[in-house]
Parts: structure tokens; C-alpha cells; sequence
């Protein structure tokens, strides 16, 4: 499905439910935004025989967590793409292990609590990707032209980023979530620095917040949310 589009790049979201993926296509050049976890592979797959995606050219990840990279190396293997990570991600995404943060909310806690003291249960282990190179500004603009932008978006994670698109639209990952009326990300390693992403995010003038869990968010519905975190 389209969610946006002009001139000169179209944005698709995929039909999975753990992890919301979204495909930029720019010209000619198609990049794949995040992959989901290894259960939504299939899923993942079908979004993408649905939009008629034959080739990918390049994957960016938006932070290392296992929901947003477990089939990073499926498609890159795929589709003979390489695998971008902010500088922050790269030895975790190489060696196939991520940290898991601490939760922001009551549930947030308790599922913090429940992975860490269960030993059979391991978010934080995927596959590796070896050959995963850095994620910047240059490499963005190499596959989506210069008016595409990134923008480190720490809180979420150390590692997190967002990618511009025109200065219209944001693909924000985990720096926000659109669920239940609640957009305030449910974990975060620094929650204070969640406060200045969104305020980074919000000093672009983009129109449209895509996250990677829940809706896309208008500008006038973060602005809501972050005046009322910052007003707590």
C-alpha cells in the first residue's frame, strides 16, 4: 500500500503486524526500511509480491532490536543487497546480538523483567550480518537522492535513526509508536533523549511520522504528544 507519494519517490508500508516495514522507491532505486523478526518473514514477503518488488537495492535498519532485523540478511542474500546500521549498531547487527532496554511504562517493565530473567526466551539474539557497513548521510543520499535526509534519533536506543523524505515525510522507527492512543515509545535506554528526538523530528517541518509500531502520525498529533511528555 502507497502512503505517500510525489515527484520523485513513492513510500510503501508492508502488511505485518510485529514490526512495520516500509519500502522507498526513488527513481530507480528501491530501499527496504527495517525487516521484522523471522516469524513476519513470510508475511514480509508477500507485501512485497503484492507491490511487484523484483529487485532491492539496499536495506537500511533504523536500530539493532531483533524485531526490526532478524531478516536483514535473508534479503540481503536475496536480493545481493547490502546492509546499512548507524555507526552505533554495527558490531551489534555483526555479531547478532542486541541489548534490550529498559521499559518506559508499567508493561513496558514487565515485559523487561520477563525476558530478562527468562532464560529460554532470547529477544536479543538474530542473525548476524557480517558485512553490515555504516549507515550516514552520504549513503542515504547515494540511494535516495539529496533531498533524503538522516537524522540520529537517539532515546529508543543508542543506535536509533530516522530517515527524511523531502522534508515531508519521517520514517521514525522505534523513536515513537502510534498504539493506543499512546505515541510515547513503551521502552528507551535514555528517556530524556526520546524528548530532544522528537523535538529534532518535530524542527524539520515534516508532515507525516511513520514509526514501526502503529499508524503513521500527523505533525499536529506528535506536536500534541510531545508538548504533553514535556508538560509531565
Amino acid at each position: 500500500m502507497i502512503i505517500l507519494r510525489n515527484n520523485s519517490f513513492k513510500v510503501y508500508i508492508t502488511e505485518t503486524h510485529r514490526c512495520t516495514c516500509y519500502l522507498i522507491e526513488m527513481e530507480n532505486k528501491l530501499v527496504l526500511v527495517d525487516t521484522s523478526m523471522r516469524f513476519e518473514l513470510a508475511a514480509l514477503i508477500r507485501s512485497m509480491q503484492k507491490i511487484g518488488v523484483r529487485k532491492i537495492d539496499a536495506i537500511f535498519l533504523t536500530h539493532s532490536h531483533t524485531d526490526h532485523v532478524a531478516n536483514a540478511q535473508y534479503f540481503s542474500n536475496a536480493y545481493n543487497c547490502k546492509i546499512y546500521i548507524s555507526e552505533k549498531g554495527l558490531e551489534k547487527i555483526q555479531k547478532g546480538r542486541c541489548s534490550m532496554p529498559k521499559g518506559t511504562t508499567p508493561f513496558g517493565k514487565l515485559i523487561y523483567w520477563t525476558v530478562e530473567k527468562n532464560p529460554f526466551y532470547e529477544f536479543v539474539n538474530f542473525q548476524a550480518c557480517p558485512q553490515a557497513e555504516i549507515l550516514n548521510d552520504m549513503v542515504v543520499k547515494a540511494y535516495l537522492g539529496d533531498s533524503a535526509e538522516l537524522l540520529l534519533t537517539p532515546g529508543h536506543t543508542d543506535d536509533s535513526i530516522s530517515i527524511l523524505l523531502d522534508k515531508r515525510i519521517a520514517i521514525v522507527g522505534d523513536a515513537m509508536v502510534n498504539n493506543f492512543g499512546n505515541q510515547y515509545p513503551s521502552f528507551a535506554d535514555d528517556e530524556e533523549a526520546v524528548k530532544a528526538s522528537w523535538k529534532a523530528l518535530l524542527d524539520t517541518r515534516c508532515e507525516l511520522f511513520c514509526p514501526a509500531h502503529g499508524n503513521p502520525l500527523k505533525r499536529e498529533e506528535l506536536l500534541f504528544a510531545y508538548r504533553k511528555i514535556c508538560a509531565l
